[in-house]
């Protein structure tokens, strides 16, 4: 926020660091929570990257077929901005090809989506600690991954576990959105939630 003195006049040396324009005062970096400012989780973005959809277009029916059934949202396919090529033609990546897919979870759905991690799936996973501290965007977003063994434990896949081939069920990212100007605060609202964290926090 603090600016500096250029080298235009000898005057300039040594002088404290000036005001930003347009005010004498300086704002706060961080504004206090009140009851007025409280944050709130505002969606949840559900995605999945699926490098096999190169070759075999199944994988993204499949990972659409999953990340609907444990979201309850439809899900949304994105296609390769660009070409890309890594050296053998069966990899090749071209422009407007389905690459990916994600939901995007609002109101009920969302807290019903984050409710089911808390109490279902992070306690099934194996030496689980928690989110890492440093998962932060510095603007409130927080996000962590799901491996495919965790995505199948889902009870909406595990109980039509038959009809999602093991070896295309993806990988998840999940972003949690929230109304925080910090990742501080975005780390209480979620403590707060039942969901743990270690490591270094970096706010």
């Amino acid at each position: 926020y603090l600016r500096t003195w250029d080298d235009s006049s000898p005057y300039y040396k040594n002088r404290p660091l000036r005001p930003p324009r347009g005010s004498s005062a300086l704002p706060l970096h961080n504004r206090p929570i009140t009851f007025r400012n409280v944050p709130q989780l505002s969606r949840i973005t559900v995605s999945s990257l699926i490098r096999d959809a190169i070759t075999d277009s199944a994988y993204l029916h499949v990972a659409g077929m999953v990340l609907q059934a444990i979201t309850s949202v439809r899900a949304h396919v994105h296609l390769a901005r660009r070409s890309t090529n890594i050296g053998r033609a069966t990899f090749e990546q071209r422009a407007g090809k389905p690459i990916a897919v994600s939901c995007t979870l609002t109101g009920e759905t969302m807290y019903d989506f984050l409710a089911e991690c808390v109490e279902t799936i992070f306690p099934a996973i194996k030496e689980w600690k928690g989110i890492p501290g440093s998962s932060g965007d510095g603007s409130g977003n927080l996000g962590f991954g799901l491996r495919p063994e965790t995505v199948a434990a889902f009870p909406e896949v595990a109980v039509n576990y038959d009809s999602y081939p093991p070896r295309m069920i993806p990988g998840v990212d999940v972003v949690v959105h929230t109304t925080a100007t910090n990742d501080r605060d975005a780390r209480l609202l979620l403590s707060g939630m039942g969901i743990p964290f270690y490591g270094k926090h970096v706010n």
